[in-house]
């Protein structure tokens, strides 16, 4: 991938006042037109969010535009953010980070990603289960301030602030895009592994495949990408049997 080829895509990455510290990825016009935004700072966390708001771009900058409207800009998000943890997910390997940027030993490295990414599963896992009750219905205000608390604490271990319980909620269970999208890419990145080795990152046929993916936006379910790519189902066992 040569992002100066790609004349629709512009890296924002320039210091200015009020610029959003978060990094984003802003589809404007798909695929003409995808912006991506970071402040850095320094450090492995600049790497982690431009490489995964740079999946979320190539994805996007690489749709057909002959696709409907429907297929380019909706459809199921596990997919981009299925596209952004792949890209995002080459930083804690140590093949990459080796052949890239001269690693020799990123043991530790990659023991804090697996730390942060079993931290992140946990969390989102127990807002999953926090925002089916708060849609429910059922319940005083008060008593979802403290399940919301609860849950996320016995998840992650620690004492949960409740003040939370309603800003931590994204539109549409997000949280669920989140948790479908990190099964869909450990599937993905075995596949292209299997297909192209460990250092599949320099495959031009892995980039064929990738882009041929792209193509098609979010026009399939994670369980349809996934069988027509594979012929596999869906299953979030790979997350735990790749943490254990």
């Amino acid at each position: 991938m040569d992002v100066e080829e790609q004349g629709g895509v512009t890296l924002d990455v320039e210091q200015r006042a009020k610029k959003s510290p978060r990094a984003f990825c802003a589809p404007v016009r798909i695929p003409g037109e995808v912006y991506l935004v970071i402040a850095p700072v320094g450090g492995w966390d600049d790497y982690s969010a431009l490489f995964h708001e740079g999946g979320h771009t190539e994805h996007f900058a690489n749709v057909d535009p002959a696709l409907p409207f429907e297929f380019r800009y909706l459809g199921d998000n596990s997919i981009t953010e299925a596209y952004a943890f792949l890209v995002q997910h080459l930083v804690e390997d140590p093949e990459w980070l080796s052949r890239r940027l001269g690693i020799a030993d990123a043991s530790a490295l990659v023991s804090h990603a697996r730390a942060q990414r079993l931290v992140y599963l946990r969390r989102y896992g127990a807002k999953l289960a926090y925002e089916l009750e708060l849609h429910s219905g059922d319940g005083a205000r008060s008593a979802l301030a403290d399940r919301y608390a609860q849950l996320l604490g016995d998840a992650l271990r620690i004492q949960w602030p409740r003040e939370m319980f309603l800003a931590d909620v994204d539109p549409g269970f997000y949280c669920a895009c989140y948790l479908r999208a990190w099964a869909l890419e450990t599937h993905l990145r075995s596949y292209l592994e299997e297909q192209f080795g460990p250092a599949w990152f320099e495959s031009g046929e892995a980039g064929a495949v990738l882009r041929g993916l792209w193509q098609e936006g979010q026009r399939a379910s994670p369980e349809e990408l996934l069988g027509q790519l594979t012929g596999q189902n869906l299953d979030f066992r790979v997350l735990l049997e790749e943490l254990s």
